[in-house]
């Protein structure tokens, strides 16, 4: 994919004159982001929301196997026994079932993953209400409570219920010197990918129906988890600065996590803190450029613990960290973003998870980066989409020890790869068609990898 800033010159008479000729066909994609309930002398009370559903198919290759041989049998010397040699750890794509036997002298079958659902898209069905107070001239109070919904059951089993999600609430002071927000909202860490992944990619679709399990319910990945890493919703107490030339900063104070991945780094102290640097600007009729940089660092700790002198093994602290950039161009019908990410003790999804990805078998923090690359084309009612991405886990010091004789080699993950492409029917302002596609690949360090590919279609209904 050709990068912004070397097609912005090529494109850019290209680009207007063709939003000229599709200017009568085109309206907001999103109408208003919300809807007035009531309303007083210095008050309103508001509400948004969606709600949809998709038909998903997947299908590939099941997640790969152990590696078994005839080795030496300690306890009958000239005897061999057939015994696992070498196993698959972190990232991958599993669903029901998963497990061949293992036969004896045959190595075992992955099998082919083949499943339907009728699913969420990348955003749930939601509800949001709101109550907005102007307290003098300068400032205005907001109060927030969002609740997301699933269609689909867990465990795929209808007289299951399906509880509500209280994913947002919060309450907002604005005025002439920012904002402070207290409350459960989105993260600032990969805010700005996250937002590529949703304006340009898969806001009304369903991308990477789930992380490593397939047969999920809830909310799918779009994009996360291959290149982006989500910023998930969090408690926090988050200032926000007025926007000046364009530059906004937000610093937040974050209810800490614990990475309990092996057994490790279970405890926290602190509050974790986050920020992001925006930087807004728009040029012509049609022309904007958005650039953003972000970061988050959370110290973690082991309980009762030991310093142990082997520097390949875990000490009784350690810093998760990582910093997100990248940059979205808008010219006419065309949409391009571009992301980033790197820390150590991240994960795939979201920063921080407890996963292989984020920490090895002894408990030391794993570096990750990744990468992201979309587009986006709006030719009247239709978006046309495509992107390209990619999270690259690195070995640790333990990883790359002898293993000792007789003990399973860990196969650990490599890199996660996803490709997507949609089309989206804009109905109306309001009602939205999609048909999207994903591609999944992971391998690992031994040259394990699997493919998977994901079919998606449905509609949703905002307001």
């Amino acid at each position: 994919m050709t990068s912004p800033r070397s097609r912005a010159n090529a494109a850019r008479l290209c680009c207007l004159s063709l939003s000229i000729i599709l200017a009568p066909l085109t309206f907001s994609k999103s109408a208003l982001a919300e809807k007035v309930l009531a309303k007083g002398d210095d008050w309103q009370v508001f509400t948004d929301g969606r709600v949809g559903g998709f038909f998903s198919w997947v299908y590939g290759q099941g997640f790969p196997q152990a590696t078994y041989a005839y080795v030496d049998d300690p306890t009958n010397p000239g005897q061999t026994v057939w015994k696992q040699t070498r196993d698959v750890k972190g990232g991958g794509f599993a669903a029901i079932p998963e497990q061949v036997p293992t036969v004896e002298g045959q190595q075992p079958d992955r099998g082919t993953i083949n499943t339907m659902r009728v699913r969420s898209g990348f955003i749930g069905n939601t509800l949001g209400v709101g109550v907005r107070q102007q307290i003098t001239p300068w400032s205005t109070v907001t109060g927030y409570i969002q609740f997301w919904a699933y269609v689909e059951s867990e465990g795929r089993q209808k007289n299951v219920r399906n509880y509500i999600d209280v994913r947002q609430g919060y309450a907002k002071f604005e005025s002439w010197w920012g904002s402070i927000l207290a409350g459960r909202t989105r993260a600032l860490f990969s805010r700005g990918a996250t937002d590529i992944d949703t304006l340009y990619a898969h806001r009304w679709g369903v991308g990477w129906p789930g992380g490593s399990n397939i047969d999920n319910f809830g909310p799918t990945m779009g994009q996360i988890g291959f290149g982006v890493m989500g910023s998930g919703f969090a408690a926090g107490i988050i200032y926000g600065s007025p926007v000046l030339r364009g530059f906004q900063l937000s610093i937040g104070a974050f209810d800490p996590i614990a990475l309990y991945g092996n057994g490790s780094y279970t405890r926290t102290k602190y509050v974790r803190p986050e920020a992001e640097l925006t930087f807004e600007r728009k040029f012509g009729a049609t022309g904007k450029i958005v650039l953003f940089g972000n970061g988050v660092y959370q110290k973690v700790y082991k309980g009762l613990c030991t310093p142990q002198p082997d520097p390949t093994l875990p000490g009784c602290e350690a810093t998760a960290a990582g910093l997100g950039y990248g940059g979205r161009f808008e010219l006419g019908p065309v949409h391009l973003g571009a992301a980033g990410h790197y820390g150590k003790g991240l994960g795939t999804n979201y920063a921080l998870e407890s996963t292989d990805a984020s920490t090895d078998s002894a408990g030391n923090l794993r570096k990750v980066d990744g990468y992201y690359l979309q587009s986006q084309f709006v030719l009247g009612r239709v978006d046309l989409s495509a992107g390209w991405g990619i999270d690259r886990i690195f070995l640790t010091s333990f990883d790359l020890l002898p293993v000792p004789a007789g003990n399973v080699v860990h196969s650990n993950l490599k890199y996660q790869m996803g490709i997507n492409a949609g089309v989206v029917y804009h109905v109306s302002p309001n009602f939205h068609l999609d048909i999207d596609y994903f591609r999944a690949q992971a391998t690992w360090f031994y040259g394990e990898s699997q493919v998977v590919h994901a079919m998606n279609a449905g509609m949703t209904l905002n307001w």
